[in-house]
Formats: structure tokens, sequence, C-alpha cells
């Protein structure tokens, strides 16, 4: 296995994260630093990651309905209401793949899979995100054109790749968008550029993982094999 799998895989940081350690001369094999992200080692080699020893963590899949004002962002030791608390203890070290900023809800999966991380999130995989988002007043057949075509805001091209089931509500409007990037804060960002109020934002798929009937504030705990179509889909 490649060192930076090995490492993703240990629940320390996605394949990413680890092949920066590794170049920084942050990881040590048999005593001896190695830089090179795809240098190969075994189940038995010595290996330490910013001086800790790293043996491979049994992996834990878990998809949470994140209610309202609870803090997606397991690093933060200060949150009132981190959603690794909505999951049972002593499953690892979980991060979430797909945060959510506090304000909004619905489908986070949490995991200590590193490389699994990595494939759902990194931007060349295009893993699909749906949401049903809620915003004030109606959009006509412009501004539906606009979300598509994108708005520039802060550096970034903001858009959707696709969007469905446009249900205006008295003073408010639903649609179902999907996205296949996942920059920060998204879809708020991208709704605000166009002086649109975002009301309630659900994310409800990632990948083919839905969120189907959980109730919010639950969690289920699910096998690796079920990213498999997403994922294959992508490698093929």
């Amino acid at each position: 296995m490649r060192l930076n799998a090995f490492i993703a895989k240990a629940g320390i940081c996605s394949r990413r994260r680890a092949a920066e350690y590794i170049k920084l001369g942050k990881a040590r094999v048999g005593g001896r630093v190695v830089r090179e992200p795809w240098y190969i080692v075994r189940d038995e080699d010595d290996i330490v990651v910013n001086g800790v020893r790293l043996r491979q963590e049994k992996h834990a899949y878990f998809i949470v309905n994140k209610p309202s004002g609870v803090t997606s962002t397991a690093s933060d030791a200060h949150a009132a209401k981190p959603i690794t608390d909505l999951v049972p203890k002593g499953q690892g070290r979980l991060y979430p793949i797909g945060r959510l900023d506090k304000d909004s809800r619905g489908l986070v999966i949490l995991t200590n899979d590193g490389d699994l991380c990595y494939r759902l999130t990194h931007p060349k995989f295009e893993i699909e995100k749906e949401y049903i988002v809620t915003v004030k007043g109606s959009l006509d057949e412009k501004t539906l054109a606009q979300i598509k075509k994108g708005v520039y805001n802060e550096g970034d091209v903001l858009k959707v790749k696709s969007f469905s089931n446009v249900e205006g509500k008295g003073a408010t409007t639903a649609l179902n968008v999907v996205i296949a990037e996942g920059k920060k804060r998204h879809i708020r960002r991208l709704f605000g550029g166009m002086d649109l109020k975002v009301l309630d934002l659900k994310r409800i798929r990632i990948g083919n993982i839905r969120l189907g009937e959980l109730k919010e504030g639950n969690f289920q705990k699910i096998e690796r094999e079920r990213f498999d179509i997403c994922l294959n889909r992508k490698a093929s």
C-alpha cells in the first residue's frame, strides 16, 4: 500500500493531507524519513507521523441527519453541539464527509476512513450532492438560468449542476439543486450573490447515499460497500 493511503486508512487525515505531511518530512518508516507519498509500505512496517506511531483502525461509517444548530466541524473543540455527539462513542476519530454550516441541516457522513473522505470530497471525482433549498420570494426563468450559469463571488464561480422541483409556497420558493463541487458555503453564497435569502437548506444526498426517512438528530451505521456504486462510476 502507498504510504499516503496507509496514513489515511489509519484515520489520521485524508490522503491529500497525508501527502502534504510526507513531503514536509513528517513521516518515518522504520526510523527513516520518507518524503514520497507513493512509497510502498507493508502492514508490519513501523510507521510514525508527527511523532505518533500508526496502527490501522477498524473503519466505521455513519449517516447522520444533522439538525440546525449542530456543528459539523469535528475539529472545533469549543462547539456547544458537535455532530460527533450524535453517534456512539468508541468508534475512533470520526470526521465529517460533506460539512454543513451550523444553520443548515440534513445528511452528513461520519467516518474514520481517510481514503473514502478523499474520494468523496476531492473535486476531480465530481461526487454529486443534492439539497432542498427554500428561499424568500419567487424565482423567474431568468433567475433560474442564472443559478445554473453561475455567479462570481469572493473569487469563486458558484453554480449548480442541475435543479428541479421548483415550487412556489406563498412568499417562498423551494427547489432541489445538485452540485458536483463543494466550495465553502457554496449554495448560500450562490443565492446570496443574486440577492436571494436562503431560509432553509437541507442536504438529502451525497453520491448514491440518501438521507431517506432518517429522523432529524438520528444516525444509521452502514457498510463500506454502500459507497461502491458512486465510487466505481467515477473510477471507470
